[in-house]
C-alpha cells in the first residue's frame, strides 16, 4: 500500500515541478522578448547552431543545475518532492549522483528540443523524427518504470544509484 502512496506522491511532485519549470520558461520568454525588442528592435534571426545552443543553455542546462542543487542539498528534494514529503536517497557521493540523475532525467527534453529545431531548420527528416521519437519513448519508459517496478525506480534512478523515498 505504501508503494502506491509513494507512486501517487511522485506523480504529484512531477506535476508541481513541471509547473515550476513552466513558470521559469514563461518568465524566460518574457525577459527575452524585452531584451530582443530593446537591443535588436525585434527578434533576430538565429542560425541552426545558435538555436540549438540557446535552447540548451537557457532551458535544459539551468533546469538540470537547479534540480541537481536541490536534490544534492541536505533536503535532497525538488519543490514538488518537498511539497509531497519525498526525498532522493543516495548511497554516497550524493552531489555527483544528483547531477547524473538529472542529466538522464532531462535527456528526453533535450532530445525533443534537438529534434524539433533540426526539423524546423533542415526539414523533418529521418534524423529529426528519430530524435523526437526517442525523446518520447524515453519519457514513456521513465513513467512506465515507475508504474511497473516494485521499487518505483526509473532509468535516471538506476543509473545514478538512487531511489525516491518518503521524507521524515
Amino acid at each position: 500500500m505504501q508503494s502506491v502512496a509513494i507512486r501517487k506522491r511522485r506523480f504529484m511532485a512531477l506535476l508541481i515541478d513541471w509547473l515550476y519549470i513552466s513558470a521559469y520558461l514563461i518568465l524566460l520568454f518574457g525577459v527575452m522578448q524585452i531584451v530582443y525588442w530593446l537591443a535588436f528592435n525585434g527578434i533576430p534571426t538565429f542560425s541552426y547552431l545558435q538555436s540549438q545552443l540557446i535552447a540548451t543553455l537557457t532551458s535544459v542546462i539551468p533546469v538540470i543545475i537547479i534540480f541537481s542543487i536541490m536534490e544534492g542539498s541536505s533536503q535532497a528534494a525538488t519543490f514538488g518532492k518537498r511539497f509531497n514529503h519525498l526525498r532522493i536517497s543516495y548511497p554516497n557521493h550524493f552531489r555527483s549522483r544528483s547531477v547524473i540523475r538529472n542529466m538522464v532525467k532531462f535527456l528526453p527534453w533535450q532530445l525533443g528540443h534537438m529534434g524539433v529545431i533540426h526539423g524546423m531548420y533542415k526539414d523533418f527528416n529521418w534524423f529529426a523524427m528519430t530524435l523526437i521519437y526517442v525523446s518520447m519513448l524515453l519519457a514513456v519508459l521513465y513513467i512506465m518504470m515507475v508504474l511497473i517496478r516494485q521499487d518505483q525506480r526509473h532509468l535516471p534512478d538506476l543509473l545514478a544509484g538512487t531511489f525516491v523515498e518518503k521524507s521524515s
